[in-house]
């Protein structure tokens, strides 16, 4: 038995993985058409355009917001970053749709819309492991790590983006946020070209998949900074490596590159704004308090362990670790651009998938806190913690299969969630 549980304690991702994929798969398949809808057609039209039309001027209107050029042809509102993650498991569902008779034209089939679903899903994990390594790497032990991971993804609303919405762009954006946390201590302990073309894909990728990530990216730049002196090095760090900062450069320019070809190729701009028409008219009021707390997506009653973060972020300012300076500036930031978007609640969504990509910066005073919580002596008070922990995490699970069962769209003028959906979900937290 010790070995099996020694196993396992090495493999949780890997047994989590193979015990949640059935799972997914049958939140899916009763509306595969949903995978790849809406937003999530967005991102991943580019590859049909790319594979079976040959032509991205040839791309129909689908069911996003399209824009149009001067010809009447469809403008991809959104970027290709999400594509470059789905192109194997495309390509893979394309190989198999040729050769079993699906005709060419047909570029939203059930085999892609399962293909993209599966992209979404292994890219979650994949955040996660690295997320793991990244924690370890930091002196967390393997029992706060463990936690931190579930907490991360069972505590928020990750997991409805990892099983249900996989077409979404935000479990790739935390894939590639947990990616730059592993990477970052190995680019400053050898800043050589090698980490530096790494880092540069990296966050050029980051930002190609959702641009406001780039405030994300203050990581970079400030991580484990702790004071002014901190600060001093860091400028003095990128003074002596300049060389290093121009690969990194060169490097996130050639991921752009293709979306910065597209739109010269369909708007004759190198450089065009896609989201024509929506802007951020609440800059001088934004909507902070309803980001976090409204029954329309708010942060914290979809996601509440989110508080628990924002608890480590406070600790980590007294401790000097887990990057607490950056990471309030981020949130803080991040929250202010998200309470200035036209839609603050973000359109069809459960909670606040503004966030997600950020739990893989938040993880690390998560684990500081979760660290704390685990050395606990008095027995009592520790598994009181881990009991309310463990229930938020059902909490989060839970509160995403209601959320797939409530009727109507999930957004718009006559549908709205409100006090009476959320008293519903609540009444039913325990009913399978």
């Amino acid at each position: 038995m010790k070995p099996i549980l020694n196993w396992l304690g090495r493999n949780y991702l890997l047994v989590l993985f193979i015990v949640l994929l059935p799972v997914a798969r049958n939140r899916v398949e009763p509306n595969l058409r949903g995978v790849i809808w809406s937003d999530a057609e967005g991102y991943f039209v580019y590859l049909p355009a790319v594979f079976c039309l040959g032509d991205v001027h040839a791309v129909p209107p689908g069911s996003t917001n399209a824009r149009t050029n001067e010809k009447g042809e469809t403008v991809m509102q959104y970027t290709c970053g999400v594509a470059y993650f789905q192109l194997p498991f495309f390509l893979a569902a394309k190989v198999y749709s040729d050769t079993h008779g699906y005709p060419t034209t047909d570029i939203y089939n059930t085999n892609y819309s399962r293909a993209i679903a599966f992209a979404g899903y292994c890219a979650a994990f994949l955040g996660l492991f690295f997320l793991q390594k990244a924690l370890r790497r930091r002196g967390i032990s393997p029992p706060a790590t463990a936690l931190t991971l579930l907490i991360i993804f069972g505590g928020t609303n990750l997991f409805h983006y990892a099983t249900k919405e996989m077409g979404m762009s935000h479990v790739y954006s935390f894939c590639l946020f947990a990616v730059l946390m592993w990477l970052l201590p190995r680019f400053y302990e050898r800043p050589n070209w090698k980490n530096a073309i790494f880092l540069g894909i990296i966050t050029g990728w980051i930002t190609l998949i959702r641009p406001t990530n780039i405030v994300g990216l203050l990581v970079v730049v400030l991580y484990d900074i702790y004071s002014l002196n901190d600060l001093k090095g860091r400028i003095q760090f990128w003074a002596k490596h300049y060389t290093t900062a121009i690969f990194a450069l060169l490097s996130a320019l050639l991921v752009l590159f293709p979306q910065l070809l597209y739109w010269k190729t369909m708007t004759g701009q190198w450089v065009k704004y896609s989201y024509e028409g929506e802007g951020f008219p609440f800059w001088d009021k934004p909507k902070i308090a309803a980001v976090l707390v409204d029954p329309q997506n708010g942060l914290f009653l979809y996601s509440p362990l989110v508080l628990l973060s924002l608890a480590g972020i406070i600790t980590t300012w007294r401790e000097k670790r887990f990057h607490g300076p950056v990471l309030s500036v981020i949130f803080i930031v991040s929250t202010y651009i998200f309470a200035s978007w036209w839609a603050w609640w973000f359109g069809g969504a459960f909670g606040a998938r503004s966030y997600v990509e950020l739990y893989a910066l938040l993880a690390f005073p998560t684990a500081g806190i979760v660290g704390q919580l685990l050395r606990v002596k008095n027995r009592l008070l520790k598994f009181a913690g881990i009991a309310i922990i463990l229930f938020f995490i059902y909490y989060g699970i839970q509160m995403s299969f209601l959320y797939q069962k409530l009727p109507g769209p999930w957004d718009g003028a006559d549908w709205r969630w409100n006090m009476e959906k959320m008293y519903w979900i609540w009444k039913h937290l325990f009913k399978w």
